[in-house]
């Protein structure tokens, strides 16, 4: 078993970087929609070999659940039957009423290990033995729904969702909160065995009650985490599934702007971001948003993007909200990681625009339009490719933020619109005026507990932050989610911007 092991370990870091390796010599002599296509095959790649570390994780703590809990609930009888015989020393065993035909062939039955499984009469055996295979089908059909999740990603997109990638989908999400579950009460028992072990014992002299003493002991700690792991699993992804088919709320933001213009005091722009159309987002969600943007009357709009998770033409219906968005001074359209995934961004520039939305292409524009650049009175838009175009060599697309702020005044408020909060880190410590920066790509991190690695692997989190003298970044929490139907411990949001002057 352990060779095996080994041997698996050794060839999942040789496929890894087989295709790193691949993968440079393809970026250096292909076009960018192929390697675009390298680029998700190795995402998928390196997702599916984690999500296989976890799912043997699963497989080897809950194969065998329903002996384990079968057996522990046996010997939670034989203990509450041994101290009831206790108490009633002077009593026979046969006058014992806790001596019932089930606990007595419980009993019997405690002497076999913990992963072995028992001896029963004939009848006995063939149900619980169906029980168990029932049970491990179900378990194996689980984790491959789990598994075939981002494969819907390719296959699936419509213009709404398809019902097996939302089912898809909602495993994966569960999948993470079981492992989730699994880690906190293991680490928590863990805990509690020390404290039992060590500081119960000197202050108690060592009496602790049964039921706490099963709790905690090496044979029944499996099955207890199993069985709280899944009740964790259960209320959790519940309460992330309602969340997410919640409508977004409004977050209303008042950002201090140096300079602003006395006519655009107060004005009003709406960030939308991280939408993700595409296996579990699709056109009413989106008719949803747009409905609620409308209702806010902003002066502008903003998409800071991943606004999809598929090819312009595959979700053409799914956009057509977009023609609704209605602003005083426009809608405005930058690009995120997710849109270079699909390789396909020069038809998504298309497609935009063909809805109304000008595309900021590591460029500006003034607002508001109709005044001339030497008058007064206008802020300066800007917006920047995406760091992953850089990554990807997508054509003549890379994050270049001197393009974009290119004919920006000095004497002009700047506000920027760059998706990653990597990018508005470099553009707030850059000798560029950049008064506000607008990011996403984070989402708050969606899900308890990968809001932890959202929030150590990016310089900003979610929301405003403040940087140095007059400069400020805010990043939205995602307008909906990624994949995944879930949101726990963080919440969706439509941004309403308020730009107000500073006291100075």
């Amino acid at each position: 078993m352990a060779l095996l092991s080994v041997r698996n370990v050794l060839t999942g870091v040789s496929i890894v970087i087989a295709v790193l390796v691949a993968q440079i010599i393809v970026v250096k002599s292909c076009s960018h929609q192929t390697r675009a296509v390298v680029f998700r095959a190795q995402y998928i790649l390196l997702m599916q070999l984690g999500m296989l570390a976890f799912s043997f994780i699963l497989w080897r703590n809950f194969r065998d659940f329903p002996v384990h809990f079968s057996k522990f609930s046996c010997e939670v009888q034989s203990q509450s039957l041994t101290t009831r015989q206790k108490q009633r020393s002077s009593a026979s065993p046969g006058d014992d009423p806790g001596a019932s035909t089930e606990s007595l062939f419980c009993r019997r039955n405690l002497h076999t290990s913990s992963d072995e499984h028992y001896t029963f009469s004939s009848s006995q055996n063939g149900s619980r033995s169906n029980v168990h295979n029932i049970w491990r089908l179900s378990l194996i059909l689980y984790l491959s729904l789990c598994h075939l999740s981002y494969f819907s990603n390719l296959f699936l997109i419509d213009k709404n969702p398809h019902w097996f990638g939302m089912l898809t989908y909602s495993c994966f999400g569960s999948f993470i909160q079981l492992n989730t579950g699994l880690l906190l009460f293991k680490t928590l028992s863990l805990i509690v065995k020390v404290w039992q072990n060590y500081v119960l014992k000197i202050s108690s002299g060592g009496s602790h009650s049964s039921l706490l003493s099963v709790s905690v002991s090496g044979i029944h700690q499996k099955r207890i985490i199993g069985l709280l792991s899944l009740i964790y699993m259960i209320l959790a992804s519940t309460l992330g599934l309602y969340t997410a088919s919640q409508p977004p709320g409004v977050e209303s933001v008042k950002i201090p702007v140096k300079d602003l213009p006395n006519n655009l005091y107060g004005l009003s722009i709406v960030q939308l971001s991280d939408i993700h159309l595409g296996p579990t987002v699709g056109l009413s969600k989106l008719q949803m948003i747009v409905d609620i943007v409308n209702k806010e009357r902003p002066d502008v709009i903003v998409l800071t993007g991943d606004l999809v998770d598929g090819k312009a033409e595959t979700l053409r219906g799914a956009t057509q909200p977009l023609k609704s968005l209605t602003s005083k001074y426009g809608k405005y359209f930058v690009t995120g990681n997710h849109e270079y995934y699909t390789g396909d961004v020069d038809n998504w520039f298309s497609l935009l625009r063909s809805v109304g939305f000008t595309v900021l292409h590591n460029s500006n524009v003034r607002i508001p339009a109709e005044l001339s650049e030497n008058e007064d009175g206008q802020i300066c838009l800007a917006g920047t490719d995406d760091l992953q175009a850089d990554k990807i060599q997508y054509g003549e697309h890379r994050f270049d933020l001197a393009q974009a702020l290119l004919s920006c005044s000095t004497a002009l408020p700047v506000i920027l619109l760059a998706h990653q909060p990597k990018a508005a880190r470099l553009a707030v410590d850059s000798k560029y005026r950049v008064d506000v920066v607008l990011s996403g790509h984070t989402h708050g991190g969606q899900l308890f507990p990968m809001m932890a690695g959202a929030y150590l692997l990016n310089p900003f989190y979610a929301g405003l932050y403040s940087v140095g003298d007059n400069r400020h970044v805010y990043v939205s929490r995602g307008t909906q989610y990624w994949g995944i139907p879930m949101r726990i411990g963080t919440r969706m949001e439509i941004t309403k911007i308020t730009l107000v002057p500073t006291d100075d």
